[in-house]
């Protein structure tokens, strides 16, 4: 249920899973695996939190995203 709410919420934001700089390694360049994928409610801001966790499977660089939905 969690993870079909994800993915209805990110396929409101045209471009946020489909594009590829956003999961491109910095390190590298090579494109990031998505390790985990969390959404919250921010109460504060009164908008959705997105976390996501990346990793390179070449260089295994770790990034933590964290993207504000308004």
């Amino acid at each position: 249920m969690v993870e079909s709410s994800i993915k209805y919420l990110l396929g409101s934001v045209p471009y946020f899973s489909m594009n590829q700089f956003i999961n491109k390694c910095p390190s590298c360049g090579s494109i990031m695996n998505v390790d985990s994928e969390i959404i919250r409610e921010d109460s504060r801001r009164r908008a959705k939190l997105v976390e996501r966790t990346l990793t390179c499977p070449h260089c295994k660089v770790r990034i933590k995203q964290q993207v504000y939905i308004y």
